[in-house]
């Protein structure tokens, strides 16, 4: 039996992670070619590895996946854009929690329009500008549009998210008001 390998190169925002064994990793990247996925980053926890500063949530980085029977796997990553600048403040590290579950829970495993992958890194970078609290839910607004939903008529961005994806939301109650 023959096993098929492809790669595929990618820019990627990411969203979170979760350790896995001693040395390896699971993140969760958006990208527009597959949207949100899953990919395995071998030995990214070895305080030797160059990709581990790169890989942090909300950072965009550009990557190489190898992607075969199971889960994509992380090869390579260079860096584009980091938010360390945002991480020197609670109250950041909260906005850029919020944003980045907002888009976990909204987003599926597929290809993605240019314009919605765009306006999802137009947001983060609103947070990286440290731009007003309202241009942020507009942007997020637009993306619920976008993606099908109806507009929100009333009440928090946050319930609003809640309600379609049927599930609570986790982290801080920034964009709450």
């Amino acid at each position: 039996m023959r096993r098929s390998f492809r790669s595929l190169s990618c820019e990627a925002l990411v969203i979170k992670y979760k350790n896995l064994n001693e040395a390896d990793r699971l993140i969760t990247i958006f990208c527009q070619e597959k949207g949100k996925i899953l990919v395995i980053a071998k030995g990214l926890r070895k305080l030797k590895s160059s990709k581990r500063a790169y890989l942090e949530p909300g950072n965009l980085v550009k990557i190489q996946l190898i992607i075969g029977q199971s889960l994509p796997i992380l090869t390579q990553a260079t860096l584009i854009s980091d938010l360390s600048c945002l991480r020197e403040k609670l109250s950041q590290i909260r906005s850029l929690q919020q944003i980045l579950e907002v888009i976990d829970k909204l987003f599926v495993e597929e290809e993605l329009e240019l314009d919605l992958y765009q306006l999802v890194i137009a947001t983060r970078d609103l947070l990286l500008q440290k731009q007003s609290l309202g241009q942020i839910k507009h942007n997020l607004g637009l993306i619920v549009q976008q993606l099908g939903y109806l507009p929100q008529k009333q009440g928090s961005l946050l319930d609003y998210i809640s309600q379609i994806t049927d599930r609570p939301m986790n982290s801080f109650e920034f964009l709450k008001i």
